[in-house]
C-alpha cells in the first residue's frame, strides 16, 4: 500500500524535535513547567498512603526529564527552583523549609552530574541512584531541622530510618521510569521509517 501524497513519515514528523539541547527560552519554559507540574501533582494527589516520600515517583521523574532534556549544567536546579517559586501560589506549604525541599534535590542531581560525568555514560543506573540520593535529602534536612531547631515533622514519628529508606526507594523508581521512557523515545526517534 502506498503512502498518501503529502503524508509525512513519523521519523520526519518527530525528527524536528531535539530531545537534548542548550538552554533556550523555549527550553527554559519547559523546565519551569516541569517544576510547576511537580507541585501540582503533589497537591492534586494527596492520598493518605502513610508512605513518606511517595511523591518522589513523579517529582524525581520530572527532575530527571529536566536533567536529560537540557545540556545546561543547572537544568535540574532550574526545575527545582521553579517548583519552589510555584509552591506558595499553588498552596504547597511544608513550613519555612518548603523552598529547600524543592531546590535541594535539583542541586544534588546537577552537582552529581558535574562531579562524576563519567558515570553518566551509564545513565540507566547512575541517574536513578543520584535521584534517590537527591530525594533522600528531604528527610535528612527534616532530621537536622528537628535536632537543631526542634521543628516537628510527622514523617519522623517512627524515627529517621524509615523515611530515608522510602525516599531513596521512591526517588530511584521515579527517575528509573523517566530514564526508561527517555531511552525508549530516543530509540524510536533513531529508528528508520
Amino acid at each position: 500500500m502506498s503512502e498518501l501524497v503529502g503524508a509525512s513519515s513519523r521519523r520526519k514528523l518527530f525528527g524536528v524535535i531535539d530531545l537534548v539541547g542548550p538552554l533556550t527560552s523555549g527550553r527554559a519554559l519547559f523546565l519551569a513547567s516541569l517544576g510547576v507540574a511537580i507541585v501540582l501533582l503533589e497537591q492534586t494527589f494527596r492520598w493518605p498512603l502513610h508512605l513518606p516520600g511517595h511523591h518522589g515517583l513523579e517529582a524525581m521523574a520530572l527532575l530527571a526529564f529536566g536533567r536529560l532534556s537540557c545540556s545546561n549544567p543547572w537544568s535540574a536546579t532550574l526545575v527545582g527552583a521553579s517548583a519552589a517559586l510555584a509552591a506558595p501560589f499553588i498552596g504547597a506549604d511544608h513550613g519555612v523549609l518548603t523552598p529547600l525541599f524543592y531546590v535541594l534535590p535539583g542541586v544534588v542531581i546537577d552537582l552529581g552530574y558535574r562531579l562524576r560525568p563519567q558515570l553518566m555514560a551509564h545513565v540507566l543506573l547512575a541517574l536513578p541512584v543520584l535521584a534517590a540520593l537527591a530525594f533522600a535529602t528531604k528527610p535528612v534536612v527534616r532530621v537536622l531541622a528537628n535536632q537543631l531547631f526542634g521543628l516537628p515533622f510527622g514523617s519522623l514519628r517512627a524515627g529517621p530510618v524509615y523515611p530515608v529508606l522510602t525516599h531513596l526507594m521512591f526517588g530511584f523508581l521515579g527517575a528509573l521510569a523517566a530514564v526508561l521512557v527517555w531511552r525508549y523515545t530516543e530509540h524510536r526517534l533513531r529508528e528508520p521509517r
